[in-house]
């Protein structure tokens, strides 16, 4: 039996970058997934070509069931609509992992490089409504079924580099509210037995850095699957409630649980 089996999960994000890889790896351990986003078959966003319909289908390929179901969770409506047809089909949730961030659209004006007084502010709106925004209203709508049977894991992706700047002022504060949020709610969902944990993946090949120029053979990246392991991994752990309320690294864990990225190694910590 795979250590997730009968779990349920939903992962925000999913349809490319890191919540695909979680989805993809919480399936191969055997849960059903939820996987939300917005981008869907004949309607994709920032002209990529991935799909929630596709991850869907490859976590059901890997021993899990996939569910695609359409959600921007920026709106209140759209959220609150899914966390009532997870209730209908399985009265409970299980695993929720966000992963949803606007903040690299290619529909933003320039602003990469620049110091914050020049960079344009649709950028802040982009990075703390569809960031740590996005993670409080779905989370909002996700606690009560989590609650309610005194059981849940809570992961919200993040970044962050202790003592050091996470990128430009906007995304540096975007990532550190993301874990403070964590921090909070650890500690309000403590007595219902239910955990969250911030996880900070590295630098990793998402399909953008792919499409930048970015292999393996580059030896500074990691895949998304190394994400997704260290997800599954906490998912996994009876114990996870001890490092509830944290912020922890891929790096770091990939070595606690024991696991490696697709090619057999344990990518350090980014270090910017």
């Amino acid at each position: 039996m795979e250590p997730l089996q009968g779990k349920i999960a939903v992962v925000t994000g999913a349809s490319r970058g890191a919540g695909r890889g979680i989805a993809l790896e919480l399936g191969r351990a055997g849960a059903t997934v939820y996987v939300t986003g917005r981008s869907v078959k004949g309607a994709t966003t920032d002209n990529r070509p991935e799909t929630i319909e596709e991850t869907a289908a490859g976590v059901t390929s890997r021993g899990g069931k996939g569910i695609a179901i359409r959600c921007d969770h920026t709106n209140d409506e759209d959220v609150r609509n899914l966390f009532d047809q997870i209730e209908r089909e399985q009265g409970r949730i299980d695993i929720l992992v966000n992963s949803v961030f606007g903040g690299s659209e290619s529909s933003l004006p320039p602003g990469e490089g620049r110091l914050f007084w020049q960079r344009p502010l649709e950028h802040w709106d982009a990075m703390m409504v569809a960031g740590p925004q996005a993670y409080l209203l779905t989370t909002r709508y996700a606690a009560p079924l989590m609650t309610q049977h005194r059981n849940g894991l809570i992961v919200n992706v993040t970044f962050f580099m202790k003592d050091r700047v996470a990128g430009n002022l906007y995304y540096d504060l975007a990532m550190n509210a993301i874990n403070r949020m964590t921090l909070v709610m650890a500690k309000e969902l403590k007595d219902f037995d239910v955990s969250a944990i911030a996880v900070c993946p590295g630098w990793m090949r998402t399909e953008r850095v792919i499409d930048s120029g970015y292999g393996p053979e580059d030896g500074t990246t990691e895949t998304t699957a190394y994400v997704g392991l260290a997800v599954a991994a906490l998912a996994a752990d009876s114990q996870v409630s001890n490092i509830s309320g944290e912020a922890v690294m891929v790096a770091d864990l990939a070595r606690k649980y024991g696991f490696t990225d697709e090619d057999g190694s344990q990518p350090l910590p980014f270090e910017g």
